[in-house]
Parts: C-alpha cells; structure tokens; sequence
C-alpha cells in the first residue's frame, strides 16, 4: 500500500509539473505569431460610391457577387513574410442583406471561435490572443471531394478599423501562400444591414492536392474562390436567421413548375437600372437566387439558379441575334462544344454539347433543351428528359438601357443532376457547393468572356460588310 502511494505522489508532482509547463508552451504559442501592419491591397466597395440602399434592391433577397475587373496589386505573402506583386488578378465582392444589425454582425466577424458553428468548411476556430483592435485566431477548412479530403489549418490576424470595418489577413501556415477577407457593413434600419464581404485568395501557391482540384477543370478553378466566400457569407446570413427567426422573411412554399421557377431580372420592380449599370462596368455580376421548390417530372427538388450579368455598349437589336442562338457558345464558352438545333436533331428539343475536363480526359455532360421565347426581351429553356441535368431551366434576358447606352445580357442557369446522367458526373452530388457549383462555373465562363467575343463579333461582321459594299461599287 505504501508503495502505491508513492506512485500517486511521484505521479502528483509530474502533473504539477506538466500543467505549469504546457501553460508556458500556450503562451509561447500564441506569441510566436506575430502581428503585421497591412492594408486592402485594391478599393473597398465602399470606394465604388455607389448608393447602397440601391445597391440592396438589387440583391432582390439573394446574394450578388461582383467579379471585379483584373487588377495588379501588392499584397502580403504569408509564407515568404514580405510583400509580394500580383498581377492580372480577380478579386470578389459578395454582397448580401442580413436581418440585423451592423454592430451584431460584427460581433460574429470578430469572434472566429463561434464560427465553427455554422460554418461547414471551418472546424476548430479558436481566437488564440487579442490586442485591442487587433486578434490572431486559428481554423481548421475542410474540403471534402469524392475519394478524398483537404485538411488545411490557417493562422489568420483580424484587425478592427476605426470606420467598424473589419479585415482578416493570412500570416502563417495555410495551403496557400495569401488571402485576404474584408468585411463592410451598410446600416439600412433597425435590423437590416447590407453587407459586403470582399476577397481574393493566391490560388496559384495553392498546396499540391488543392492544385489537383482546381486544375483538373479550369472552369472550377474560376469559380471556387468565388463560391467559398459565397458560402462564408450565406452561413451568416442563416445564421443570424435562426438566432431570431421572428425577424426573417417567412419562407417561399410557392411550388413552382419549370416554365414559371425561372426568376428574370425585370421581375424585380426596384431595380435601378444606372446602379446596375455600375456594377456591371466593375466586372461581371452573378445573382445566386434564393432556391426553389420545383415540381417536374414526378418530383420536387430545390434548385438554386445562378444569374450572370455583362455590360455590352452596343443596341439589343445588334446583339440578340449573336446570343439567342446557342451556336455561338461553342465560340467563347470553354465549356461548350456542340450546338444542334431541333432542325438537326429532328426533334422538338436541341442538343447542348458540354464537357468537363478531369485532367487529360473529357468527362461528358449531354444537355438536351426545349427552348421557348417569352418575349422580345426574354428566351427560356429547360431540359428534356433524358438531360445529365434534370431537371434543369434557364433564360437568357435582354435589358435595354435608356438613351441607346447599351445592353445588359443576363444568362440564368439552374439545376439538379439527373438519373441518367453518367456515373461520373453522379459524383457531382459530392463535390463542395455541389447545388450551385455545376450553374456557377457554367455562367461565370459564360459571362467571363461574352462581352469580348460580342464587340469583336459585330466589329467584324461591319468590316466584312463595308468590304462587301466597296467591292459591288
């Protein structure tokens, strides 16, 4: 018995010993990671001057994200630890109405160790040491794609500005050498806050395996940057949402059909047209629509539509025959490549040829669509039965600005994988933001080269005809 108490107490004071010695360890922890003098690399939104509660109309209860026009800047490489050129760079502004108000949300931004509550991607938040307006903080992103899973810990510094502004700047470990996100809050009322999270992250220093990812499909190498900061903001937005769901919209039951589940842009009747306009003039513009519940086909699915918005300064009447016609995807869409009309396929639907690259190989994706005009503005499209994706619904809109300033093109897009699709598409459904992803990469390409291939277009078609004019003199 004496000889077991002296275990215990030999073990006592090794504990003793150990508690004061991983407190130390902590501490030194959290001091190793020191502080960095930093600023936003390009302009705020709030330097756009655009009018904010516009801006809010807008967003028409959904989030908008504004892909910003390539820009070089200097930025800091968290890797390296100095600053570093970047050229030719996008960086996103997603912006979203949430149901509180703007010191609320902040109080969420600052305090990264609840996020991993509501946030899918992060796990293990933890605020490691706060100085004033300044707080070094840690996550773990999860990334989970079929086979395998991306596990990558960030070092991240939050800093508080003196306009309530808040910024948050990678300083050490990641699976990318630099990222920045910054948050901008817009008081609308008691409640409603118009907020504005901006980014961009250096997917080129990316590590290995997310390299993999991102560069097996170019189209996804676009659109993940965009999509983790859509998601980022939507979980706040939902969040807020169940802390005080007596202040949320009440929930849309409407059960749509495919011809009536398309939401068109002229339907918002708050829409500033020259605010709009702005934007688009910025970069290119996504709406990702609030899903719905849609019936076809013997069953109701949610689906959640993704809207691609492009400035092109020249009439309706030029460019509506270029773009109402799906052959002129396979000329500037990288994902497209065959277009056969109802006269080709000898069928009332037409055969949208798509194609996804996994690396070296083509992974299929067959589209078949019934496409219906609405209007003299508005073109509609949904997919046939037999479609990869089914189902599957879109538009393409035509805006006129007044005083012949131009046109504003949206091109919709939304839907579900469907039962005959291929096996390997199937694995779509286990992807991150699986139920936006496929729309989103598809309008961003869309609208990331439409307006070049457009103004180039009619310039040579004018050419060609000038040429032919002199020529019959």
């Amino acid at each position: 018995m004496r000889n077991v108490n002296k275990i215990w107490f030999t073990l006592g004071k090794f504990l003793l010993m150990l508690v004061p010695a991983v407190s130390v360890f902590s501490a030194y922890a959290a001091s190793e990671y020191e502080t960095i003098d930093w600023k936003i690399p390009v302009s705020k939104f709030a330097d756009f001057g655009m009018d904010y509660k516009k801006v809010a109309q807008i967003t028409n209860e959904g989030l908008m994200v504004l892909v910003a026009n390539p820009q070089d800047f200097i930025f800091w490489n968290a890797r390296d630890k100095k600053l570093q050129d970047f050229k030719n760079k996008k960086v996103d502004y997603v912006v979203t109405v949430i149901d509180a108000s703007a010191d609320e949300i902040r109080e969420m931004v600052w305090n990264l160790e609840e996020q991993g509550d509501f946030s899918p991607l992060l796990n293990d938040t933890k605020n490691i040491r706060t100085d004033g307006n300044v707080r070094i903080g840690s996550y773990e992103q999860e990334i989970k794609v079929p086979i395998i899973k991306i596990v990558s810990d960030f070092i991240v510094q939050f800093n508080k500005y003196d306009n309530g502004d808040i910024g948050m700047v990678l300083i050490d470990e990641g699976d990318i050498e630099s990222f920045y996100h910054y948050w901008e809050f817009f008081p609308l009322g008691d409640n409603k806050t118009l907020t504005v999270l901006s980014g961009w992250q250096d997917t080129d220093s990316a590590s290995f395996m997310l390299k993999v990812l991102l560069s097996a499909e170019p189209a996804l190498g676009k659109v993940f940057p965009i999509l983790t900061m859509y998601e980022r903001l939507r979980q706040f937005r939902d969040e807020v949402a169940r802390r005080h769901p007596e202040r949320s919209p009440k929930a849309n039951e409407t059960q749509y059909d495919i011809r009536t589940a398309t939401g068109y842009i002229s339907d918002n009747k708050a829409l500033d047209l020259q605010e709009l306009k702005k934007l688009t003039l910025l970069g290119n513009v996504q709406f990702y629509q609030t899903a719905r519940s849609v019936s076809h086909g013997g069953a109701v699915n949610q689906i959640s539509q993704v809207s691609a918005l492009e400035y092109i300064p020249l009439p309706k009447s030029t460019i509506q025959p270029l773009l109402s016609d799906f052959s002129s995807l396979v000329e500037y869409n990288e994902l497209t490549y065959g277009w056969f009309d109802p006269q080709e396929t000898g069928e009332d639907w037409a055969f949208l040829e798509l194609a996804v690259r996994i690396g070296p190989f083509h992974l299929p994706v067959d589209i078949y669509l019934i496409q219906e005009e609405v209007d003299d503005n508005r073109m509609r499209f949904y997919t046939a039965d037999h479609s990869y994706m089914y189902p599957l619904m879109g538009h393409i809109e035509y805006v006129e600005l007044p005083d012949d300033e131009g046109t504003i093109v949206s091109v919709n897009f939304g839907g579900v994988v469907g039962p005959e699709a291929s096996f390997l598409f199937k694995m779509a459904r286990y992807l991150p933001f699986h139920n936006v992803l496929i729309a989103a990469a598809y309008a961003t390409v869309t609208a990331d080269s439409m307006e070049g291939w457009v103004v180039e277009r009619v310039a040579k078609d004018k050419m060609q005809s000038d040429e032919r004019v002199v020529s019959n003199r």
